[in-house]
């Protein structure tokens, strides 16, 4: 009868690791609805700059609901369904995390009348077996509450004033896949089974459909194969290989064959979405100067200087950037738009629709054009500025790494190198503890994996580094409370 009831109250405690985010999540989508941001217009209007997944599910909702295009969020249910959608996503994500490290990192939270793996008989034992279950359990509502704490700080602290799950953007289930993904890739390297590893394709697949950022977890899944089934795979080390290859060419076939599918729908086009390069090419006219017109092609020079004159004119460019990283990187931030969307995508918009240019081939769409004209800049100038652009790489990526943690001001950025800091010695002394090693240096790939990408092309504000923060501090809580927990068993010895 006893552990009739310890198994009923483990069943109990794991389902409010799942009940409790969900009905966080719904709460505030009751309370917030759908929430329309700057980006959410070429989602819902299906543009061709942007990845498969997010519109066709909008427009699936649209279809469902039986409403059209207008995207107001106050009279368009199918926003209103797609935020139900995605909170219920979060909640999901948040107690499937939670629920794993539980599972893996926190066992003694779950009864049965063991503690740190031993089996105790005595009073005092039992007593102790207890204890222990309410300090792991209390330290798994803690994990929990990280994503919820996250998302608290972008709904009232961050100035968004609404939480991504809310919000019509690719955030509002990409953050919620990549969760999902890295706790499935975790447990494909500690457990292996095909169920981890078709769970983590799987998340991968439509991560990479929703934002092309999300690449970062093909290269996580392609580490977990590496090593489960190369370093640790002994007899089955060809296996092994042959794996990681099919992963890789699979993984980028299937999102290359959505994105062509749904554009052969939409558009009538078997092509990829468009406007991927126009990122590298803003930062090459960041980095750029005038005189750099004598590399471009001579049909685009014209072009080249109008697009270069307007930023110049407008302190818009590295050379009118402060000097120090930290001002120099919200100059960056600041005028990269201006660059962009402002100023070279309205200039060669019109050029195309006016002028002619030998790199045009017939069939090609505007957004075609546009990149065929882009991709010429982009040869014609990266490799000339390879200081500059390495420079504001190296700002951004010590940018990113502050807004994965925290916030970027000048106290946040001691706050970011201390707790990096007790992060890389927990998890040097952790090491030798099973699966607390493979948690923390996932986690660490996982973020600069992110922050590198993303300063290679843009720069790294909160929305595109924050997929990392909820599982860098869930690894510190888990860590921290091993530590302790270890030193505690230690001393008793």
């Amino acid at each position: 009868m006893k552990r009739q009831e310890y198994a009923k109250g483990n069943r109990i405690f794991l389902l409010s690791l799942w009940v409790i985010p969900i009905a966080f999540y719904l709460a505030f989508w009751a309370l917030d609805g759908a929430v329309w941001c700057a980006d959410s217009e070429s989602y819902v209007r299906m543009h061709d700059c942007r990845e498969p997944l997010y519109p066709t599910i909008l427009a699936l909702l649209r279809f469902v609901c039986g409403v059209g295009e207008d995207a107001d969020p106050e009279h368009n249910i199918s926003l209103t369904a797609m935020a139900l959608l995605q909170s219920i996503l979060a909640g999901v994500a948040t107690g499937s995390v939670t629920t794993f490290m539980v599972r893996y990192y926190l066992k003694d939270a779950l009864y049965d009348g063991t503690v740190h793996g031993r089996r105790m008989y005595t009073a005092a034992g039992k007593a102790s077996c207890i204890r222990a279950r309410d300090r792991e359990r209390l330290i798994a509502y803690v994990v929990m509450a990280v994503p919820l704490m996250v998302s608290l700080l972008n709904r009232f602290a961050a100035g968004r004033a609404s939480m991504y799950s809310n919000s019509i953007m690719t955030e509002g289930l990409a953050i919620s896949i990549y969760m999902l993904a890295f706790r499935f890739i975790l447990q494909y390297m500690l457990e292996g089974g095909r169920y981890a590893f078709i769970m983590s394709a799987v998340c991968v697949v439509l991560g990479i459909s929703t934002r092309k950022q999300m690449y970062v977890l093909l290269c996580l899944l392609l580490i977990a194969v590496f090593y489960r089934d190369i370093i640790k795979g002994r007899g089955r080390r060809l296996e092994g290989v042959l794996l990681l290859i099919l992963t890789c060419v699979m993984t980028v076939g299937i999102n290359i064959l959505i994105d062509c599918s749904y554009n052969k729908i939409v558009r009538d086009a078997f092509i990829i979405h468009t406007e991927d390069n126009r990122f590298v090419t803003t930062m090459a006219l960041y980095t750029s100067e005038r005189d750099y017109v004598q590399y471009i092609e001579p049909e685009l020079k014209d072009i080249y200087l109008k697009i270069y004159d307007v930023c110049d004119e407008n302190n818009w460019l590295m050379h009118d950037a402060p000097s120090g990283w930290l001002d120099a990187t919200e100059h960056f931030a600041d005028n990269y738009d201006h660059i962009q969307l402002d100023t070279m995508q309205l200039m060669l918009e019109d050029y195309v629709e006016e002028e002619a240019y030998s790199g045009f081939a017939p069939g090609m769409t505007e957004t075609q054009k546009i990149d065929s004209i882009r991709a010429s800049m982009n040869e014609s100038l990266i490799i000339h500025e390879t200081d500059r652009l390495l420079r504001v790489f190296f700002y951004n990526l010590l940018n990113g790494l502050v807004n994965t943690v925290a916030k970027k001001n000048l106290m946040l950025c001691v706050y970011s190198a201390v707790i990096y800091t007790v992060f890389i010695i927990l998890s040097i002394r952790m090491r030798k503890e099973s699966g607390f090693g493979l948690l923390a240096i996932m986690t660490m790939l996982a973020i600069i994996g992110n922050v590198t990408l993303v300063s290679a092309v843009i720069f790294c504000q909160t929305r595109y580094c924050i997929y990392n923060m909820p599982i860098f501090y869930i690894a510190l809580i888990i860590m921290i409370y091993s530590d302790v927990s270890y030193r505690r068993i230690d001393r008793q010895r």
